[in-house]
């Protein structure tokens, strides 16, 4: 009998006698978790802030309920958190069946940047609004990770195979060190870790003609099992998803640690939008119907990964492939109509990159070398840091 199933009947009792465990109120859905997260009463949600510990109580609050503590020894919300330097992440387990010493992360980021711009362009706050709520980046992305990994431990038709492990994330924002520091101080051997599932930045859109558009990174870290599992899980939503290398991701976000250390790792995104550390990333910009649509996505593949009789091995491939160039080609040619956004200059430079792009993907597979990797990542780097400046709106039907 595994460690974890062996200690579940203890955890369960200590989740009862826990104040935290209270099931006395229902449970909030997603566009409650993201409001509450996105409210201006928690201030932006800086690592080691008065609005993070509110966060963090609720978010303990609303795990507890359907998944058991990561030290049981505890009293309170120390049961679920993992405290470092400058912050602390929230951890929280879902035993397993048959494969319970193996584990399954889905995870994201739940600090934000407060009060603080950090790009030089950005949306500075303003005399009427001084907080950068960050409901896209990364409320939303909390809470699709709760929200899946609470249907998975109320399964009618039993628990996970694998163990879940949900982490949300601290100090994201200063530089990936939530992640990274569970990394080094990992509470179960990562070497029997089978994947991990990221979120940062969900319910969003890059430009109205792309609303429809989302993007999976890293696939190929976990080789053929986890590209397979992917390519099914994309096929549960109506959305057209964008499937990258996890070059793509540009290491920015939780995923790269682990892939660092060698565990596959997915990473759900709808990339950098005009809103990215700004004022305006607020409740009114979440796309939720998208949100749902991803969603269904992403369960669809955390499901497959913890019953699955080939798990993912961690393997990495080229730099960039032929495949790369065609989705890019894919999303820039549905961006076309909707460049004027970016300002002339940056315009220009991108339908180039587009008659570019024709040319690589016309040349056909054999034709990728080097010197197409180089293009296709130059060229994505610059699309990345133009959209950047486009307004923050919507960019969907808010009727």
């Amino acid at each position: 009998m595994s460690m974890w199933k062996k200690q579940r009947s203890l955890l369960a009792a200590v989740c009862l006698m826990a104040a935290a465990c209270s099931s006395s109120t229902q449970d909030l859905s997603v566009r409650a978790i993201v409001e509450e997260l996105a409210d201006d009463e928690l201030l932006g949600r800086d690592n080691q802030s008065g609005g993070a510990a509110v966060a963090r109580t609720l978010l303990i609050r609303e795990i507890s309920r359907f998944a058991e503590p990561i030290a049981p020894e505890e009293s309170g919300e120390a049961q679920y958190t993992q405290e470092f330097d400058i912050g602390t992440n929230i951890l929280a387990i879902i035993p397993g069946g048959d494969l319970a010493d193996e584990f399954v992360l889905i995870g994201a980021h739940y600090d934000g940047t407060g009060n603080h711009c950090e790009k030089a362009n950005c949306q500075a706050a303003t005399d009427e609004d001084q907080i950068f709520n960050a409901a896209t980046d990364n409320a939303t992305g909390v809470a699709i990770a709760i929200k899946i990994a609470r249907s998975i431990a109320r399964d009618p038709e039993g628990g996970p195979r694998r163990t879940v492990i949900i982490a949300l994330w601290d100090a994201e924002e200063d530089g990936l060190v939530g992640s990274r520091y569970f990394v080094d101080n990992p509470i179960v051997p990562l070497g029997q870790i089978t994947a991990y599932v990221n979120f940062d930045i969900m319910g969003a859109n890059l430009l109205p003609g792309l609303n429809r558009t989302t993007i999976l990174v890293g696939a190929e870290t976990g080789g053929a099992p986890l590209e397979a599992a992917a390519a099914r899980a994309i096929l549960a939503s109506n959305l057209d998803t964008l499937n990258f290398s996890v070059i793509f991701g540009e290491g920015r976000s939780d995923h790269a640690p682990f892939v660092q250390a060698r565990v596959p790792a997915v990473f759900f995104t709808d990339a950098n939008t005009g809103c990215y550390h700004g004022v305006k990333d607020d409740i009114h910009v979440v796309d939720f119907d998208k949100l749902n649509q991803q969603r269904a996505a992403a369960e669809a593949l955390m499901r497959d990964l913890v019953a699955t009789d080939t798990p993912p091995v961690f393997g990495t491939g080229a730099l960039a492939t032929y495949r790369d160039a065609q989705e890019l080609q894919r999303v820039v040619a549905r961006a076309e109509p909707d460049l004027w956004l970016l300002g002339p200059a940056q315009a220009a430079q991108t339908s180039d990159f587009l008659v570019v792009l024709n040319g690589i993907v016309a040349a056909g597979f054999d034709s990728f070398d080097g010197s197409s990797v180089g293009t296709i990542l130059g060229g994505a780097a610059n699309l990345v840091a133009a959209l950047r400046d486009v307004p923050c709106e919507p960019f969907f039907s808010t009727e």
